[in-house]
């Protein structure tokens, strides 16, 4: 047990997380119109666009690094508010560096290979700490075991790029969601390693394979039958406005559900509570979609404007990890209906 003060979450949870979901959209606002005009300082137009969406990505990438290891290298600093602007710069200030120095110093066609950095490290950290728990380095102090992680991120990370290039993305929707929920570890509760990440990542790819299906059915994304040979496992392209909407389930979920406790789904028991979330999300996020189309089509002129929008939207996941890691919105200890342990499932029935 923790030796936080437990709650249940109430209408109060989600009153109080509200304005950092606000929030989020407003930073996220304000990086979209600051990166791209900064990194032209350093790079092409185009490039300059894929660094703005490595600002969002990567940038939430090193923060769940800090985070990770116990809020490294700020950890000593005690004012909640000082250790997280620091947190928050010093992820800012990696991802720039990272960013222009591909461009720069290695001359990285970022239009090519943007997307398969994010998407492949964001993966290999999934799979070892929000998925398998670290158990691969179990007994290894946190800083030690980040930097350990990092090295096998790196490596894997070069590896997926030269054979398959990317491994489908569309599982962090749905991996977001099914954390944060607890849907994963109810549903596998008692499961040890490396069963749990095998069942784990079964059903991930079964609601990725099943989202884009409806996606397709909807007209928004084209199954391919027969990809094309420089990127083996690539799954079909969607539509603007599918990218958009993408982009958005990866920015408004975990933040979304951890700035709020999770309430009220909370409030719905195992194993109805995660299915609910999940179909919720998805409709918020088609919501604002739909919110965001026209205004951009106001901000930027032709077929640029749902491009710009979906860089905006990959902005929103900074921020969300970043209100959450750094700051610690909603993190307080609570129950979830039928639960007995904050954030375990294994004492239930």
């Amino acid at each position: 047990m923790t030796d936080k003060p437990v709650s249940i979450p109430t209408p109060q949870a989600f009153l109080r997380g509200l304005p950092w979901i606000f929030l989020i959209l407003v930073f996220a606002f304000v990086s979209w119109a600051f990166w791209e005009p900064f990194f032209r300082l350093f790079m092409d137009a185009r490039s300059a666009q894929f660094a703005s969406i490595g600002m969002g990505t990567i940038g939430a990438y090193v923060i769940c690094l800090f985070a990770l290891a116990g809020n490294w290298p700020f950890a000593g600093i005690r004012n909640i508010w000082a250790r997280g602007i620091a947190m928050i710069a010093l992820a800012k200030a990696v991802a720039a560096l990272f960013w222009i120095a591909l461009v720069r110093g290695f001359g990285v066609d970022m239009a090519s290979w943007s997307f398969p950095i994010i998407g492949n490290a964001w993966l290999i950290l999934a799979a070892t700490s929000f998925v398998g728990g670290d158990t691969h380095l179990k007994d290894i102090p946190p800083v030690r075991r980040m930097f350990l992680n990092l090295i096998i991120a790196t490596g894997g990370t070069i590896v997926l790029m030269r054979t398959i290039v990317l491994f489908p993305t569309y599982w962090f929707t749905f991996l977001q969601a099914t954390i944060v929920t607890g849907g994963l570890g109810y549903l596998f509760r008692r499961v040890k390693q490396p069963t749990f990440s095998a069942l784990s990542w079964s059903l991930l790819m079964a609601l990725m394979w099943l989202g884009l299906v409806c996606a397709s059915l909807c007209g928004h994304f084209a199954l391919e039958s027969t990809p094309p040979s420089y990127w083996l496992w690539n799954l079909g392209n969607g539509s603007a406005a599918f990218g958009l909407f993408f982009a958005l389930t990866c920015g408004l979920n975990f933040s979304v559900f951890a700035c709020t406790q999770c309430w009220p789904f909370c409030r719905i028991r195992q194993p109805w509570g995660t299915p609910v979330a999940l179909l919720c999300m998805l409709g918020w996020c088609f919501v604002l979609t739909l919110i965001l189309m026209p205004l951009f089509r106001t901000l930027v002129a032709g077929d640029e404007a749902l491009w710009q929008a979906q860089i905006m939207a990959w902005h929103t996941v900074f921020w969300g990890f970043a209100w959450v890691y750094c700051f610690g919105v909603g993190q307080t200890p609570y129950l979830w209906a039928g639960q007995k342990t904050p954030g375990v499932w294994d004492d239930v029935e």
